[in-house]
């Protein structure tokens, strides 16, 4: 177990790149941005299975490096207690269980996890599976199954254990039919499960585990929580420079991060090391060593695939820009049969995604789910190699300022050392940072060009062109591409499209106020559409919390029934205690600092609280404080103040009245 002062010593992201178990699960505890909800649904699940005794059977659905491992290192350390008290038995494989190929290898491994986590208890399990070496074969899957039985007795098992794909496949139908059978007949065991895709044997009728797990998909991080994995990162390390970079210039570098890694919680980690790297030398040294070692990883997505599956991905990575099903079989020579087929397996892998084709309802686009997938595969495809990809790394990386100061910082060190004493490496770094200087440039004229077109495109309601246009662009990730797009979507009415892009966008806007506004300016564009339209929009947006539904109402005050849908839709997901000191925060704010307020705007603070309450009661005060407002600001009632209790009194006259003074 790796302490963690080694850990910080060596560098937090040495040891979390390709391996959480080897990290201290405090320190992962705190890493667990976007993961943390799962986490504790999870031991919820387990509280119920060890006080309960109720069982559950979850599989976490993710791709590599989406926190499968260390989503279940911080859940074992989490229900130790349960374990201590001996409520719980629990049989935590290893990451990599290799070489299972039945039923008994599956038995076997339950075994040895009791053997690596109880200790005390490890000598007389080693006897026992001494004995069933010496079984035969035909009675040994019985004698392992007792095994596991009488070491659990009276308590609930949870078995913890990743790859359950590989693991199903392995063991085969015989297989999976006796684990089933030895769950039913033992009723006290639960599995939480792992795999990079969801098993399509799980949702055939005629396989023996149909709809046996609760899929539990894990999404890629967004830019705030990839944000805030990378500035903790940075504070376990202590690296308060790094901290001070990343609060300010260093999150448009994160967004490149981001956008190259695409939310995958080990690759951002493999990142961080450019955020500490020097801005000269070694960042270069460190881009190379970088993919090179992550070349391999990528390699085995595709090793194993089917061939015409490989051809697939070879194919979309070297065109680099999303492609219809009928140009990919065109181009690998696969028949027009297999093409659905093999489209829908990588699919179902996540190594591809499927875009809607904007010129046909009918058809789809697709492209590589991964950038750095492709990137790896261009390596060894680009006659220039490596260096090609370095340079387009710091166009995306850094400013045009930025990389100007770096070719400026290499000349005064090149003019400080003398000709003779120049390192080959500066005249590389120097060249490296003119052709990005000049690609940057290239690429600000192209997107300047590009946000006219979209603009003018919008501006003449040509709305399938600019979708068009937005899919095969290399601009995708830009902003206002993101926002026209789902609008063109939305003009279309096809909302869920339109909510998505909308919502891709909202993710890079981290001011709230800033939101309220895109949502206002929405529904002036869309407000012409049917009321269930519009609601279905807005509830496909994942951003929207009371606090930016107040902000809508206060600036807009648009009368119409349509927020109320939408706050209920919300309501599930937000404690509307939380909701009310929002809605609370905003009125106080509006009667302590807005001297332009009048008595309709009175009224209509009132009217979203009779909107927005759960039950009557609800906000009872703050409608209190509207009414007192009103009679002593408007009304000249002096009097007013003494409707309130003391301590009520004291408070309108010490935060409101006088604050406005």
């Amino acid at each position: 177990m790796v302490e963690p002062e080694q850990s910080i010593k060596k560098g937090i992201s040495h040891y979390l790149t390709f391996g959480a178990k080897s990290v201290e699960p405090e320190l992962l505890e705190q890493l667990l941005f976007g993961r943390r909800e799962t986490v504790n649904l999870l031991q919820n699940y387990v509280q119920q299975i060890a006080t309960a005794r109720q069982n559950q059977q979850l599989i976490i659905i993710g791709p590599r490096g989406s926190g499968k491992t260390h989503i279940l290192r911080v859940l074992f350390h989490r229900i130790g207690k349960l374990v201590t008290e001996k409520k719980l038995i629990v049989a935590y494989f290893a990451e990599e269980e290799y070489g299972i190929d039945s039923y008994l290898d599956f038995l076997i491994r339950i075994i040895n996890a009791f053997k690596r986590w109880y200790e005390t208890d490890a000598a007389s399990l080693e006897e026992r599976l001494d004995v069933l070496r010496e079984t035969p074969p035909a009675r040994q899957e019985t004698l392992a199954e007792q095994i596991i039985t009488e070491f659990v007795g009276d308590l609930p098992l949870l078995v913890l254990t990743e790859n359950f794909d590989d693991t199903l496949k392995a063991i085969g139908i015989k297989g999976q039919n006796q684990l089933r059978a030895f769950l039913y007949r033992h009723n006290r065991i639960s599995i939480f499960a792992t795999s990079q895709a969801l098993i399509p044997d799980l949702k055939k009728e005629d396989k023996p585990f149909y709809n046996f797990f609760i899929p539990i998909f894990l999404e890629k991080l967004n830019y705030e929580d990839s944000l805030a994995l990378l500035q903790q990162l940075a504070a376990i390390e202590g690296k308060p420079e790094l901290i001070e970079h990343l609060n300010n210039n260093g999150k448009a570098q994160i967004r490149a991060i981001h956008e190259l890694v695409k939310g995958n919680h080990r690759l951002l980690i493999t990142f961080f090391e450019f955020l500490k790297a020097d801005s000269l030398a070694s960042l270069s040294t460190l881009f190379i060593k970088t993919m090179n070692d992550l070349k391999p990883y990528f390699e085995t997505f595709i090793r194993y695939l089917p061939p015409q599956q490989q051809k697939i991905i070879h194919y979309l990575a070297i065109n680099r820009i999303p492609k219809k099903g009928t140009d990919i079989a065109k181009h690998c020579f696969i028949n027009d049969k297999s093409i659905s087929k093999q489209m829908s397996e990588l699919q179902r892998r996540r190594l591809v995604d499927v875009l809607p084709d904007p010129e046909s309802k009918r058809d789809k686009l697709y492209d590589i789910a991964e950038p750095l997938l492709r990137i790896s595969i261009e390596i060894g495809e680009h006659k220039e190699g490596i260096t090609s990809l370095f340079i387009d790394f710091l166009a995306i990386y850094y400013s045009l300022d930025e990389l100007e100061e770096q070719k400026n910082k290499y000349m005064v060190m090149i003019a400080n050392q003398g000709e003779n004493l120049i390192p080959v490496n500066f005249e590389y770094e120097i060249t490296a940072r003119d052709k990005a200087i000049c690609k940057k440039r290239k690429l600000d004229t192209e997107r300047k060009v590009y946000n006219e077109k979209i603009l003018n495109l919008f501006k003449h309601k040509k709305y399938r062109e600019l979708i068009l246009h937005f899919n095969t662009s290399g601009f995708c990730e830009n902003i206002l591409s993101k926002y026209l797009t789902g609008l063109s979507f939305l003009k279309l009415k096809e909302m869920e499209q339109g909510a998505k892009c909308i919502s891709q966008m909202m993710e890079e806007l981290k001011n709230d106020d800033i939101r309220a506004f895109v949502l206002l300016h929405t529904y002036k564009e869309i407000k012409h559409l049917e009321e269930e339209e519009i609601i279905s929009f807005y509830k496909g947006l994942p951003h929207i919390n009371a606090t930016v539904i107040f902000k809508i109402l206060t600036i807009q005050r648009i009368k119409e029934s349509i927020y109320k849908p939408i706050y209920d839709h919300h309501i599930d997901y937000i404690y509307h205690k939380d909701a009310y000191k929002s809605i609370e925060k905003g009125i106080a704010s509006q009667l302590k600092w807005n001297n332009y307020i009048k008595t309709d705007d009175i009224d209509y603070f009132k009217g979203v609280i009779n909107n927005v309450c759960m039950k009557p009661g609800d906000l009872d005060l703050t409608l209190s404080y509207l009414n007192i407002y009103k009679r002593y600001i408007f009304l000249k009632e002096d009097k007013a103040l003494n409707d309130l209790p003391k301590e009520q009194r004291e408070f309108f006259v010490r935060e409101i009245l006088q604050q406005k003074k």
